[in-house]
Order: C-alpha cells, then structure tokens, then sequence
C-alpha cells in the first residue's frame, strides 16, 4: 500500500524531475505542427478518455483503501448521529461506489497533452509523428505555465498498488492521472495538465512561441518540404533564429534513429 507520507515523497520527485531545465518534445504530423501549434501557438489538450491505452486514466483501477478514507471522517462529525447510527450509515454506503463518480468527475475537469523526454525513439515517431513523416518540437516550458497548465512526469509500474485513503484527494488524482503500465515505459511521457474550459472532448491552449526550442523533422520528410515549412514560420513571424532544427535519419548499421542539425 502507497501511504500519505510516501504519495507526497512521489510527488514531490515528480516536481524535481520537471523542475530540471529539460526540452521536453511534441510529436505530431507535419501540417498540424506547423500550421497549428508553431504558426498559431496552440496546443491540443484532451479528456483522458479519448487516450489509446484503455487502462490509462481509467478510475475502476484507481485502489483505495477504503477502510479510512475520508468520507468517515465527515461521519465522525454529524453530531446528531450516535456511535451506533454512524455505524449504520457507513455500512449502508458503497464507498467504492462513491470514489467512481468522484474520480469520473474530476477527470471531465480536466484535460492533458501528452510530451515526451526523448525525440529519437522510432517507436514514437511511428505511432505519433505520422509514421515518420510529422514533426516533433522541443519546449523548455516551466513546470508550472501561468494558468494554462502544469507539467508531470509519466510514472510506470507493474502492479496496480492501494493508496492510503487518508491521502490529499487532489495527490491521489494527479497520481492516477500520470501512472502507466510499464509496457509503455518506451514513451518516456511527461503531461501537461489543465483544467478544461469546456465540455467538448478537446481544446486549444495558447502558449508563447519563445518556449520553442527545436523543430525535428522525421526522416522521410523530404527536403523541399522542410523549406517550404521555414519559410511559413518566417511569414508567422517566428523568430527561426532562436530555433534549431534537425532532420532524423535511419543509421544503418543499429537499427536506431539518428539526427543531423539543419542550417537555415
């Protein structure tokens, strides 16, 4: 069982991870990034429900120990029940229950972009940067980003553990909302987390285009195309001086991705 004092050791080490002056990388296809995210600085947040991973976000997983969870507490201090009749009413009540339409709530609240630590894992470019023909891009956002959202680490574990139900709810929702199975451990993935705004599955977050650090550009992405794709982000006045950019390619002798730096 995840005690209190050992949910709050992990969330803290999640804020040091991100604390760390780290690009973290988008990928996505190559007519959204540049035409969405770079030229018009806008994000696609989403519910987690419409995630790939049926196991991700997925409250019927979410193991609370029940037996001193807070709701008792709250019992504890209906002053017109006795000992007795709050014994009844805590017996009567399906807590589990309860925690369901509680963390079904919440996650209708919020909505998450999705970033990784690495940007030359082939997996990633294969399943989320349009099969290699897309674009990734570097951030160096802070961990916290005014009031768009906030930044946390992906953890991945083999085993569904119970939390402690004395634990802060707001702790318990930010761990369930970044903790994976280890067969996705590959994805290295930090999150992006805000509060949405409104009730449609998807929305765009507005950043500044100064957070942009890099453009990498998949290695069947041809060259005129990477040209053509410079030259829109000058007409959006994006400052493409203060950016680098790289193009992937396929090393020959290991089966791993490599990358070679574009000069504009």
């Amino acid at each position: 069982m995840i005690s209190y004092e050992n949910l709050n050791l992990i969330i803290r080490n999640d804020l040091i991870r991100v604390m760390k002056d780290e690009l973290i990388y988008h990928f996505s296809s190559f007519d959204i990034a540049i035409n969405e995210i770079i030229a018009k600085q806008t994000l696609l947040f989403s519910n987690p429900k419409t995630f790939n991973d049926p196991f991700d976000c997925n409250q019927k997983l979410l193991q609370i120990n029940l037996d001193n969870i807070n709701f008792q507490n709250e019992f504890k201090s209906v002053t017109y029940a006795n000992r007795k009749q709050r014994r009844k009413l805590l017996k009567n009540l399906d807590l589990k229950k309860e925690q369901n339409e509680i963390f079904e709530l919440e996650k209708k609240k919020l909505k998450i972009a999705c970033f990784s630590n690495n940007f030359n894992e082939t997996l990633m470019w294969s399943h989320y940067g349009d099969k290699h023909n897309g674009i990734c891009i570097g951030f160096n956002f802070p961990y916290k980003y005014d009031n768009h959202f906030i930044l946390c680490p992906v953890k991945y574990i083999d085993k569904i553990e119970k939390l402690e139900g004395l634990c802060e709810t707001s702790k318990v929702i930010l761990y369930w909302l970044t903790t994976k199975s280890k067969r996705w451990e590959y994805e290295n993935e930090i999150r992006a987390i805000t509060k949405a705004k409104t009730n449609e599955d998807k929305e765009l977050v507005k950043f500044d285009s100064k957070y942009i650090k890099e453009i990498i550009f998949g290695c069947c992405v041809e060259t005129e195309k990477i040209k053509s794709a410079i030259k829109t982000l000058k007409i959006n006045k994006i400052d493409v001086n203060k950016i680098k950019f790289k193009k992937m390619y396929i090393d020959e002798k290991t089966f791993l991705l490599n990358f070679k730096e574009i000069k504009i």
